[in-house]
């Protein structure tokens, strides 16, 4: 990874700390000089870098991760005197060091933010608690949720429960309606869960979210977002990136929505309508018999992130529903995004999108981390003859493959695992504790199937934290 161009400080990080893009020049990566879409980055690379480290053990993915949140929770934070105090940053200029706002472009003032993208900040440093047990993410995290409790409301069509866009120092709203808050809902409903911080407040605010999500955009259709680049003030605007991070959280968290199963294939076809079958620049609705999937009304290219987006939910609903035409739309259009790879492995956003920069967070966060949604709902696709964890919505810490044995500590009071091995179970365990297999989903059980050839799908539901052994004796 080259660094990023000078001067000293900025020169010893590496590109991606300073920049959103890159472009290749004559074998020489070069930054893109637009802007930096911080919260956009960060929370993606985190969910790619922990479910690689679950699926492969690898660790030191999340050593670069915990270096770029220091680096950001110490440069990237508000003042406690402002009207959003201690709160995140979601964007910077190009280059910058100290982050503090977009505004190269003309497009957004000094310290200007988009909330949605910052309480996916909370999230992630909640996160990042979870897996190191460091006191200071969780502390950070708890002082994001507050701030959030603070200033949430009852949403309407013309305003959500929070401002889409707001100036931190001052408190001035810019933009009033938007509709990407499953980040936040996560964010407080976690801390709900785990009995942390101000449980009466965040159980308040995340009603307030849940109720605008089903209320307004889950019947109007207006998941208004604009990205970190974009100046949208409208409450009927579509961005798939707000449908689809619904959509996606419904599977891991269906009491949100007492209707998601009615509601998971209405927003699939919503992206299909609007992000498929809607086109624009000349580019097509689908590509080697695959749907291809754009961003936003005024940015409808065609890109690789969107489309693995919309393969996991079509393979996770096909896991739900058996629907043979889901399974079918997920395989061409997973099988679609690897064609965004040059042959020594770079990713780029498309083959069809002209003049498009490759964004890190889309290429090497967004884009990759959904191919673990999609194993876990098919996962045939996985490597076949060998041991992974697949994915898991909750945090795992201390993972270990052996012949025979996989390890790990799952650190949700409640949670689900995904697997796929190369052996048949003879235990499972949580905490010394055998769990018995069963065809329901009630938790403290295990349903095992055949893949064929000696490899077998395995979901392990367990309702308490704790170290889990799946041995083959």
């Amino acid at each position: 990874m080259p660094f990023s161009p000078g001067p000293y400080p900025r020169s010893k990080y590496p590109q991606y700390y300073f920049y959103c893009a890159f472009k290749e020049n004559n074998g020489v990566l070069e930054p893109d000089s637009w802007m930096n879409d911080i919260a956009e980055k960060i929370p993606n690379w985190f969910e790619n870098a922990r479910l690689y480290y679950a699926y492969s053990g690898d660790s030191s993915v999340m050593t670069l991760m915990k270096d770029f949140i220091d680096y950001t929770l110490e440069h990237g934070t508000s003042p406690l005197d402002f009207a959003w105090p201690g709160f995140p940053y979601t964007t910077t200029n190009a280059g910058d060091t100290l982050f503090r706002g977009f505004t190269s472009a003309k497009r957004f003032v000094l310290h200007e933010i988009q909330v949605d993208h910052a309480g996916e900040m909370g999230l992630t440093y909640l996160r990042m608690y979870f897996f190191t047990g460091d006191k200071k993410y969780l502390n950070e995290a708890i002082h994001i949720a507050d701030v959030l409790a603070k200033n949430a409301k009852t949403g309407n069509a013309d305003e959500s429960v929070w401002p889409y866009r707001v100036v931190m120092d001052s408190g001035k709203i810019i933009a009033p309606y938007g509709a990407n808050w499953t980040g936040c809902y996560m964010l407080l409903e976690n801390l709900v869960k785990a009995g942390l911080g101000n449980v009466e407040a965040y159980a308040n605010a995340r009603d307030k979210a849940r109720d605008f999500i089903l209320n307004y955009p889950m019947k109007t259709g207006y998941w208004t977002d604009g990205h970190s680049d974009t100046e949208i003030i409208s409450n009927t605007y579509r961005s798939n990136l707000s449908a689809s991070n619904t959509t996606l959280c419904l599977f891991d968290y269906p009491e949100l929505d007492p209707d998601w199963n009615k509601h998971i294939p209405m927003l699939i076809k919503w992206t299909e309508d609007y992000f498929v079958f809607r086109v624009s620049d000349g580019e097509p609705a689908t590509m080697w018999g695959a749907n291809i999937v754009g961003e936003q009304d005024h940015f409808n290219h065609k890109m690789d992130y969107q489309t693995a987006r919309y393969a996991a939910e079509c393979a996770r609903w096909y896991a739900i529903s058996g629907d043979e035409a889901y399974k079918e739309k997920a395989y061409r259009s997973l099988n679609w995004v690897t064609y965004c790879n040059d042959s020594t492995g770079m990713a780029f956003e498309s083959p069809v999108s002209k003049g498009i920069l490759s964004w890190w967070s889309d290429c090497y966060g967004e884009c990759p981390r959904m191919f673990y949604q999609a194993f876990a709902g098919i996962p045939e696709w996985a490597p076949p003859h060998e041991n992974h964890i697949l994915y898991s919505e909750g945090i795992l810490t201390n993972v270990q493959y052996a012949n025979g044995q996989v390890k790990y500590t799952a650190t949700a009071t409640a949670g689900t695992e995904y697997l796929r091995l190369a052996y048949k179970p003879a235990q499972i365990t949580v905490d010394g504790v055998a769990i018995s297999e069963s065809p329901d989903n009630r938790p403290d059980n295990y349903k095992l199937r055949s893949l064929g050839n000696g490899d077998y799908s395995l979901i392990v539901r367990h309702k308490r934290a704790g170290n889990i052994l799946i041995s083959e004796k």
